[in-house]
């Protein structure tokens, strides 16, 4: 086909069956795993199940950690007639294909349309994009979004000033995703960016004033929605000023790290292609034509890292907007390869073949480890396209040690390793992962509309498979006076706080154990729905 050619940008179709066939085969295979994936499932559920479309439940109380954006596309996905584990991953799956294709598109503006199919191998191949790409979480689509809006800045210019529109529309969308780090970061990234490629007469322009309107619009026509539906008291505190300054100050979700952590997580992320930065960077040193590129994009990656380095909360996934721009500084230095020293080149590609090789040997020896219960042919796909990757590559950098032969088929390999452990290996940790024992238990003690009754912890993993509305008590005052208004509830609660409880409502009550995770539970069922079979402890599955 005359359209599908190296010397054009890669196609955006090409580009929707690479992401199919890296992520479909988890979507399908693996259950939804907490914490991220199970609560905003749960939350997504409540949503459509209560019609609250506006303002986010979760266990019956109003939801603030984040915008609702992502909510309302797991529920459109539920609406197209996807299953539920499919469809609160859709939101990844769009995000990362925006940012696949936003890079993609830069990367032939900026250096050649064969540099942005490397791209599309490079970066779905590096860890943390792949790993984010396949879990139902927030950070994949928002890092599509601002890549997209950062794509249409990047080619905005005088000629094509209405292209900064949508780009502003987008970091809008962005906001309505994970709050206003969707509207700051692209901005100084692009701010950082511009300056370090020394593209400053590109940095003005009205647009800075209204921009930002633009963008805070989309989540203000939200707010004012939610404020005139009747939003529960201390909704509009919680959401706009603790969120928001209590996650600077790191007091949220224990994520508390020290300012060098991002510097820690990016090479461990980036793997297996970390090796290759050193040799990419100074390829593109040596030429004067390439060194404004390298700029922009050390200034891209280092304006990630230094805005959230400023924050007490620190999550590696926090900096997931770098890795597109680490993927296309080595992808643009490819075609300079021949200007370094071979030996630079041979040290590099056998530390990124020794990545591989242990990647390989970590998937053989998995199914022999205690405490995991993992099939040899689960991993078997996996470990294949490794050690086949290897092999050719090897044989590749042999006949031709200059050219970058090597790392497609390296990177090929990784492609088809990483979905055949989406696929297959992560679906051998689905029993330990999700407590599908409290399945049949719920549906014998609890009628529907009956709730889930969790003490001491949030849970939302144990609502969304018993598939009954939960509710939360964090002290036993809180427990009585739940049970007192509905007594006929199943109680969940960490096993170490068995005695507490029994305690509380009487030890005649039959319980059972059940692990999810790394944790061990127990179930107490109400006295007039005891379930018909006797309860006896579960044995311990494994963390998975």
């Amino acid at each position: 086909m005359k359209h599908i050619s190296l010397d054009r940008p890669i196609p955006g179709f090409v580009l929707l069956l690479l992401a199919l066939f890296l992520w479909g085969g988890e979507y399908v295979q693996r259950d939804l795993w907490s914490p991220d994936e199970a609560r905003y499932a749960l939350i997504s559920r409540e949503m459509r199940t209560n019609s609250h479309w506006l303002i986010p439940y979760r266990q019956g109380e109003f939801y603030t950690h984040k915008p609702p954006l992502m909510f309302w596309l797991t529920n459109a996905g539920v609406a197209a007639g996807l299953p539920e584990r499919v469809a609160a991953r859709v939101p990844s799956f769009l995000g990362a294909l925006m940012a696949l294709w936003a890079i993609t598109r830069l990367a032939a503006r900026w250096r050649s349309p064969r540099t942005s199919w490397w791209v599309a191998l490079l970066l779905p191949t590096s860890f943390l994009f792949w790993n984010k790409g396949g879990f139902g979480q927030i950070d994949a689509l928002l890092c599509g979004l601002e890549m997209m809006g950062l794509y249409l800045l990047f080619t905005s210019s005088p000629l094509h000033p209405l292209r900064r529109i949508p780009a502003y529309l987008f970091f809008g969308l962005a906001i309505l995703a994970k709050g206003p780090v969707g509207l700051l970061v692209p901005l100084f990234v692009y701010l950082i960016a511009t300056w370090a490629a020394g593209d400053t007469k590109d940095m003005r322009g009205w647009h800075w004033l209204w921009g930002p309107l633009l963008a805070l619009a989309l989540p203000g026509l939200w707010l004012f929605a939610a404020w005139r539906s009747g939003a529960p008291d201390g909704f509009f505190t919680e959401l706009l000023f603790k969120q928001n300054i209590g996650r600077v100050a790191g007091e949220f979700g224990g994520h508390t790290q020290p300012w060098y952590y991002f510097l820690l997580y990016f090479p461990v992320d980036f793997l297996p292609w970390t090796p290759l930065l050193p040799l990419s960077v100074i390829a593109l040193a040596q030429r004067d034509e390439t060194l404004k590129n390298l700029r922009r994009l050390l200034g891209w990656i280092l304006a990630v890292v230094l805005f959230f380095s400023l924050s007490e909360s620190k999550r590696n996934l926090y900096i997931l907007l770098a890795y597109p721009a680490a993927a296309l500084l080595i992808a643009s230095s490819i075609p300079n390869w021949s200007t370094v020293s071979a030996a630079l080149l041979k040290r590099s590609r056998l530390a990124a073949l020794a990545i591989a090789i242990l990647a390989a040997l970590g998937l053989s020896v998995l199914p022999f480890l205690p405490h995991e219960d993992v099939h040899g042919w689960a991993v078997a796909p996996s470990v294949t396209a490794f050690v086949v990757g290897i092999i050719l590559a090897i044989r590749a950098a042999h006949a031709e040690p200059q050219s970058p032969r090597w790392l497609a088929q390296l990177a090929l390999a990784t492609l088809v390793a990483f979905a055949g452990v989406g696929a297959g290996v992560y679906r051998e940790f689905n029993d330990a992962k999700t407590p599908h024992a409290i399945i049949p238990i719920a549906q014998r003690t609890l009628p529907e509309g009956n709730y889930v009754t969790l003490y001491k912890e949030q849970g939302e993993i144990i609502s969304l498979y018993a598939q009954r509305p939960g509710r939360m008590a964090d002290d036993p005052d809180e427990l009585r006076a739940l049970l007192d208004a509905q007594a006929a509830d199943l109680i969940v609660t960490a096993t170490k706080h068995l005695d507490e409880v029994q305690t509380l409502i009487g030890a005649n009550h039959p319980h059972g154990f059940f692990s999810t995770g790394s944790k061990d539970k127990v179930w107490i069922a109400p006295l007039q729905t005891a379930p018909h079979s006797p309860h006896k402890p579960a044995p311990h599955s494994g963390a998975g």
